[in-house]
């Protein structure tokens, strides 16, 4: 039982992930706990050993307590009176929470006993230290960070209280594992541990935790690969790429060519637009004088050779090795505006015709032979000197 006149160092953790290595490490006692890896090395009572000395402002007694999630319901139930008898008999703490690794992953069970104790709890903030102990020293150069992520998001535990500790090898790497848990815990500070309720688990339910908190895992590590994927295109995070709607940026497609051949383009694509603005002066000037002698013939000649002119353009542009810069557009906007200029010169031929058939039946009227009288409003418009024959 822990003395009166300190405060204690609670370390939880299922069987197996070093919660006894790193109690002797605080006590700097190789044999303060068995913590050997054997059946017989399980914890199975609470232990208390009283530091020697203070680390801060406090002197701590370390409780070695046995872990939460076992194979039988009857050591479960033991186990979790054991821990929560650990907290009535020293509730001014700091928590450690070990977990253990299995093969770069944190292990579901670890998930399962640290999220079942803390709903108990509520740990603070300020009192709580998690670490994942034993990780090899040839792992990832990213591996803190990812794991770092990963575990808060996990348990919503800020990453500032999220350590990691290698698996010692050596005196030296002991005694720094002394220096590294002292430091840490010099950064905490006690606080009250009032249970809530009692710490809650079925042996039915641990094969459905584990597997949820696994696939959880692995949703996380989905969302970190594919913010790295982003990072790596230099995409927002937030962004998505709509494949149905592009955007307008996404109607342009870069393509890397050799030099020579955009110099080709650029040669093709000047000559062809000389091509085509001097076809369409040529139409604008049949179109001037179509309008003035207002003859059928002409009118649908011109249209012909108006969707000829566009049809042409759109083979050229298609022979091309590769686009241009210049704005495209879709196909569809392209057959509107071909169709809003064929319906244009097609309603001014219609309304120029439709006025001549009206002339010619005021003319059958009056009995009037002459077949200048009358003109369309455009060819008015386009004739300055035109006056009206009843002012003659």
């Amino acid at each position: 039982m822990a003395s009166a006149a300190t405060c204690g160092l609670i370390l939880l953790g299922n069987s197996g992930v070093g919660k006894s290595f790193l109690a002797n490490r605080l006590l700097d006692d190789d044999g303060a706990f068995e913590s050997k890896f054997s059946v017989r090395s399980v914890t199975r009572h609470t232990e208390w050993k009283d530091m020697s000395g203070a680390i801060g402002k406090h002197i701590y007694s370390v409780a070695n307590i046995p872990g939460l999630v076992e194979a039988n319901q009857k050591l479960i139930d033991e186990n979790r009176i054991e821990i929560m008898k650990a907290f009535e008999q020293c509730p001014f703490a700091i928590v450690l929470f070990v977990f253990g690794s299995n093969n770069g992953r944190i292990r579901g069970e670890d998930l399962v006993a640290f999220m079942r104790i803390n709903d108990a709890y509520v740990f603070s903030a300020k009192s709580l230290i998690l670490i994942i102990n034993g990780i090899p020293s040839n792992r990832p150069p990213d591996y803190e960070e990812k794991t770092t992520e990963l575990l808060q998001e996990l348990t919503d535990i800020k990453k500032t209280h999220i350590y990691f500790i290698e698996k010692a090898t050596s005196e030296k790497s002991k005694n720094d594992i002394h220096n590294l848990l002292y430091e840490v815990i010099e950064k905490c500070e006690p606080t009250y541990h009032k249970r809530k309720h009692d710490i809650e688990l079925l042996a039915d339910e641990i094969s459905r935790l584990k597997k949820e908190s696994e696939h959880r895992q692995d949703q996380l590590l989905a969302q970190q690969h594919e913010h790295e994927k982003q990072e790596k295109f230099n995409v927002p995070s937030g962004s998505t790429l709509d494949l149905h709607q592009p955007s307008a940026q996404q109607l342009f497609t870069t393509i890397i060519k050799p030099k020579s051949d955009i110099i080709d383009d650029n040669k093709q694509f000047d000559e062809m637009m000389k091509t085509m603005e001097a076809e369409h002066n040529r139409n604008m000037e049949r179109l001037k004088r179509s309008q003035q002698n207002r003859n059928t013939d002409e009118w649908k000649h011109l249209t012909d050779q108006l969707k000829i002119e566009c049809d042409l353009s759109k083979e050229l542009l298609e022979q091309m090795s590769s686009t241009p810069q210049v704005i495209v557009v879709r196909e569809e906007q392209r057959d509107n505006v071909f169709q809003k200029a064929v319906n244009a010169v097609s309603g001014l031929f219609f309304r120029d015709e439709h006025r001549s058939c009206k002339s010619k039946h005021s003319k059958n009227l009056r009995h009037d032979n002459s077949e200048d009288n009358f003109h369309s409003s455009a060819s008015r418009s386009l004739n300055p000197h035109h006056r009206n024959p009843t002012n003659n």
